[in-house]
C-alpha cells in the first residue's frame, strides 16, 4: 500500500484567532483500490491536479472520494473525480467499512457529529479530517475550535492518538505521534 500527500491542509486565522481561510489535507491511497480521501476547497483544483500528477495519477483514476465530513473546505473538488464513488457517513460508511485491502473506516465524532477518519494498516496511518485538525491540536490537547460536542471531539482526538502512528490532519503537514513506532508517508 502506498500512502501519498497529494496536499496539505492549509489554516490561516487573524490576530483574533478567527479563521479566515482553510483547506484540507488531499491524500492519495494506493492499494487494491485507488482512494482519495478529502477533496480540498473548490479553488486548490488545480494544486490537487498537480499532486495526483506528481504521482502519476489523474483525477479519471480514483475509485472511491472519501469525504471525512461534508464542510466544503473538505469537499470542493469533489466534482473533479467523475469516475469515483462518493463516500461519506451520509452514504453509509461507519465503523470497520473496508475501503480496500487495509484501508477502514472508524467513527470519529466532536467537530461534526458526521465526522469519520481513515485508518491504513499495516503502519497505523490514519487520515482524520478534521477530527484532529493540526498538530498543535494534538500537542495542546485542544479539541477543533470548531465542535459540534467538545467531549465527543476530545474522545475522538485521543483515539486517533491511541492508534496512529501518523496522523495526517486535516489542515497541516503530517505528523508522528511518538512512541517507537515507525510508519511511512511520502
Amino acid at each position: 500500500m502506498r500512502i501519498l500527500l497529494v496536499k496539505p491542509g492549509a489554516l490561516e486565522r487573524d490576530e483574533a484567532g478567527n479563521i479566515l481561510y482553510a483547506s484540507s489535507s488531499v491524500t492519495l491511497i494506493i492499494s487494491d483500490r485507488t482512494v482519495v480521501v478529502d477533496t480540498g476547497s473548490a479553488d486548490e483544483r488545480e494544486l490537487v491536479f498537480d499532486g495526483l500528477k506528481r504521482y502519476g495519477a489523474s483525477p479519471d483514476d480514483i475509485e472511491i472520494v472519501v469525504n471525512t465530513h461534508l464542510h466544503e473546505d473538505h469537499t470542493g473538488g469533489n466534482d473533479m473525480f467523475r469516475n469515483a464513488d462518493l463516500l461519506s457517513y451520509h452514504t453509509g460508511l461507519r465503523e470497520g467499512c473496508i475501503l480496500a485491502r487495509g484501508v477502514s473506516v472508524i467513527e470519529t465524532p466532536g467537530h461534526t457529529l458526521d465526522s469519520i477518519s481513515v485508518l491504513c494498516m499495516p503502519g497505523s496511518v490514519v487520515i482524520a479530517g478534521d477530527a484532529l485538525p493540526t498538530a498543535d491540536n494534538y500537542i495542546k490537547d485542544l479539541p477543533p475550535r470548531i465542535h459540534a460536542d467538545r467531549a465527543l471531539a476530545l474522545r475522538s482526538m485521543h483515539r486517533i492518538a491511541g492508534i496512529a502512528r501518523i496522523v495526517v490532519p486535516g489542515h497541516g503537514m503530517p505528523f508522528s505521534i511518538p512512541d517507537g513506532h515507525e510508519a511511512e508517508l511520502r
